[in-house]
């Protein structure tokens, strides 16, 4: 049976949303089919019971019971408390306009109050934490699964069963033993877990209306995979340093997008390792960078042992845009390449051109376009999507390394690992689009250990970014357009709280 984690899930469901399938539309799908399942299952049922938290799996449970009650049942819910998600709101709020027998427990006390409602009901179903478990069990969370288990109806459990971890099938502390489970869109991996079976009893599978390119395409949710919050006693440093290493006499604008896309992420210091030219452009630039000149007008061998210097007091390291193509550049670009193995490093532009047969010994991202990908893999990547995603899939495995294809439609792999990026518009032929992107990919590495995750919301912001800075300008957009908006982007879809 095909499993998918809290996590994934999480990230389908928004995805979805992202997708055009609202949230609501699914919890009322996912509510309607347990109570399906409580129809079919259980036909000479009379009284249910729905437990119901504040969440979500709340939500869902309280659809169930409104389900229920159009079906001709008896039917009494028991919220844990006001909703706190609005979509379980909307839910609560429903029930509260029908003949549905409500009571709100919110202590150990008013549930016991109500402990005949449990003797009462022919089958209770568990709508209290579902995904939701963090750590020990609290009130009146507990109290509720033991009136449940104390009850002797059967149990429907809405998603998985409270107190069960849906990632390792473990229960820390107690949890709801159900007859069955309804869980949504594919099993959570730990439902399917040994230890699990005595909870979960029979599992039941539905199709809730996600879309399979909720999973495939990068969405709001895959920020979920990466940490923006900040603690209050931060200082500087703690929320990246990245080193770009580009430029060149004739190329100087190149590295600048990357460091300021970088900035802009949300990284504290960005260093500019450049030849002196591009060096001094970027310090005429912005105050904001800090390039570090390196003797010549282009790298050089004999600059390696500097930039590996640099290299480690960063956390995140991008090379390639700008350094031209001659022979002693390239001779250096493949030194960095094989020295700084172990460290986070984005290659794109022409460090990909020297990179040619080369295999990843440590943890890198490749941004080629199809003519760089060519050029460093020998394959010309198809046109269509399908085999497109193949062949960057094969080729990420080959290299050991994450692949970002640039394109129409971005494919992301680690070889294992597939994303597609739909995010974009044509108004980003520009040159410098790609500089961007890679300054994304550095910064966001910052924010997670995962390379993958990082190219893959980088390649979704980037796109976004491109389609607002359109929607301003039209086909008149430079790559500096783009960089204003990465911002305001990341602040709709991440968590941006301050911890204390």
């Amino acid at each position: 049976m095909e499993a998918i984690t809290s996590t994934e899930m999480y990230i389908a469901d928004r995805n979805a949303e992202w997708l055009g399938v609202p949230r609501l539309v699914l919890m009322e799908n996912a509510g309607a089919s347990v109570a399906r399942a409580a129809l079919s299952h259980f036909p000479e049922a009379k009284r249910f019971l729905v437990v119901a938290g504040t969440g979500d799996n709340g939500g869902d449970g309280m659809v169930a019971a409104r389900h229920l009650h159009a079906a001709g049942k008896e039917v009494r819910v028991i919220a844990l408390g006001e909703p706190r998600e609005e979509l379980a709101r909307i839910n609560f709020e429903a029930l509260r306009r029908t003949a549905i027998e409500m009571a709100v427990a919110t202590t150990p006390e008013d549930l016991l109050a109500l402990q005949s409602w449990f003797m009462w009901a022919d089958l209770i179903i568990d709508a209290v934490l579902g995904t939701g478990i963090r750590g020990k069990l609290r009130e009146p969370h507990s109290t509720a699964i033991d009136l449940m288990n104390l009850a002797p109806a059967p149990k429907i459990a809405v998603d998985v069963p409270s107190g069960l971890d849906p990632d390792t099938g473990e229960v820390r502390d107690k949890a709801v033993r159900a007859a069955i489970t309804v869980t949504f869109h594919k099993a959570k991996v730990g439902l399917l877990a040994e230890p699990a079976k005595p909870y979960v009893g029979k599992l039941i599978v539905e199709n809730i209306g996600i879309p399979p390119e909720a999973e495939l395409y990068v969405g709001p949710g895959d920020f979920r995979l990466l940490k923006f919050a900040r603690r209050a006693d931060s200082k500087k440093g703690d929320h990246g340093r990245v080193l770009v290493v580009g430029g060149s006499a004739e190329y100087s604008g190149a590295p600048i997008y990357v460091a300021l896309a970088a900035l802009r992420t949300g990284v504290d210091l960005v260093v500019l390792a450049e030849p002196e030219p591009a060096a001094a452009a970027a310090k005429a630039r912005s105050p904001d960078l800090i390039a570090i000149p390196l003797p010549g007008d282009r790298l050089k061998p004999a600059h390696v042992d500097k930039v590996l210097s640099l290299a480690q007091k960063a956390d995140v390291v991008a090379m390639g845009p700008g350094l031209g193509i001659e022979p002693e550049t390239q001779e250096a670009v493949r030194e960095i390449f094989r020295k700084l193995s172990g460290k986070p490093l984005v290659v794109d532009a022409d460090a990909i051109k020297a990179l040619s047969g080369f295999r990843a010994s440590g943890r890198v991202v490749f941004t080629p376009h199809a003519g760089e990908f060519k050029i460093l893999t020998g394959v010309e990547p198809p046109q269509g999507l399908k085999e497109r995603i193949g062949v960057v899939v094969e080729q990420a495995s080959r290299l050991n390394a994450v692949v970002l294809l640039k394109g129409r439609y971005d494919v992301i792999s680690d070889g294992r690992r597939t994303k597609v990026n739909i995010t974009g518009t044509p108004a980003m032929t520009v040159g410098g689009t790609g500089d961007v992107l890679t300054g994304l990919v550095a910064g966001l590495a910052t924010k997670t250990n995962d390379l993958f995750v990082a190219a893959s919301v980088a390649a979704f912001v980037n796109g976004l970014a491109g389609e607002e800075a359109a929607k301003e300008l039209g086909f008149h957009i430079t790559a500096s357009d783009l960089i204003k908006y990465i911002p305001s982007i990341i602040r709709r879809y991440a968590d941006e709280v301050v911890k204390s």
